[in-house]
């Protein structure tokens, strides 16, 4: 178990802040990579795999890999800052900081903020070491919320209980996992979340996967909970949402930026995903963090 952890790595994806009012509602779907979302203003509710999660502001919301989530708003402004993640220590599906560390899902924020923080602004920095200090600060962000939240294993306890514990992981992967992806599945959708604004087609993401469209649509479904497309709409529209709040770039040309040929369209999908406009987003979401940094 020590060699585990000591060549356990933590694989940064992305970072994104993100503020949503009382109409926001995010459907069921499964989390392809770990989450932690801290809750800078407003409160809303989460579901994870089934679990009801109170989200309010002050506090940090861990989502393993593999869950099924479904979320909404209860306040108008509802902001929260997301962390996207995988690790490179997986048995059989299940979640290693949940299962070893005991991470909980819920968790009261003393000086975590700090390192949300230092993430994001590391990685708008032009700094070519910028992605040195955005890993170091996830490790020790999930470092601290360890220490603070979860009962931990002393070294002795960890010698005693490190057999039973692989043992009882290792059983769980020789048994059929629900939340594991297929991995031609997987494939595309690690294929999606490093490339969100290329233009996908639903057979172009079939031959990527192998498999013929008609399968590939319903494997996808199944196994992520929505269509492939939505699922790439949904990406590209979060991306679109940071563009707003990070650059200068007109509503037109955030949607062509992400793909999309017409600003109208592009502009319809937006406020049905966020319940805002383009416009409006940005307004209400810089305000927002303005207010948090006070």
């Amino acid at each position: 178990m020590n060699y585990v952890i000591n060549n356990m790595k933590f694989n940064f994806l992305y970072i994104d802040t993100y503020s949503f009012n009382k109409e926001w509602v995010f459907l069921e779907a499964v989390t392809p990579y770990s989450m932690l979302r801290y809750i800078e203003s407003g409160s809303g509710t989460f579901f994870i795999d089934g679990e009801e999660i109170s989200a309010e502001e002050g506090y940090v919301i861990y989502i393993p890999q593999g869950s099924r989530l479904s979320c909404y708003a209860n306040t108008n402004h509802f902001v929260f800052t997301s962390i996207r993640f995988t690790t490179t220590v997986s048995f059989g599906g299940s979640d290693f900081l949940a299962e070893y560390y005991r991470l909980p899902k819920r968790m009261a924020a003393s000086d975590e903020k700090q390192y949300f923080d230092n993430i994001f602004y590391w990685v708008r920095h032009e700094e070519a070491a910028r992605m040195f200090f955005v890993r170091g600060n996830l490790e020790i962000l999930i470092g601290t919320l360890i220490s603070r939240n979860c009962e931990g294993l002393s070294d002795r306890d960890e010698r005693e209980n490190a057999s039973d514990h692989i043992n009882r992981l290792r059983a769980k992967q020789n048994s059929p996992a629900d939340n594991l992806l297929d991995p031609r599945i997987q494939r595309v959708t690690d294929y999606i979340t490093i490339h969100p604004t290329e233009r996908f087609t639903p057979r172009a993401l079939a031959e990527m996967a192998g498999l013929s469209k008609q399968r590939f649509s319903a494997l996808f479904k199944q196994q992520v909970g929505k269509p492939p497309m939505t699922y790439v709409r949904e990406l590209k529209l979060g991306i679109a949402a940071r563009k707003l709040l990070v650059s200068a770039d007109s509503v037109s040309e955030v949607a062509y930026e992400i793909g999309y040929n017409d600003p109208n369209y592009f502009i319809r999908e937006f406020k049905c995903m966020f319940g805002y406009t383009p416009r409006q987003y940005r307004k209400v979401s810089q305000g927002a963090q303005d207010h948090t940094k006070q």
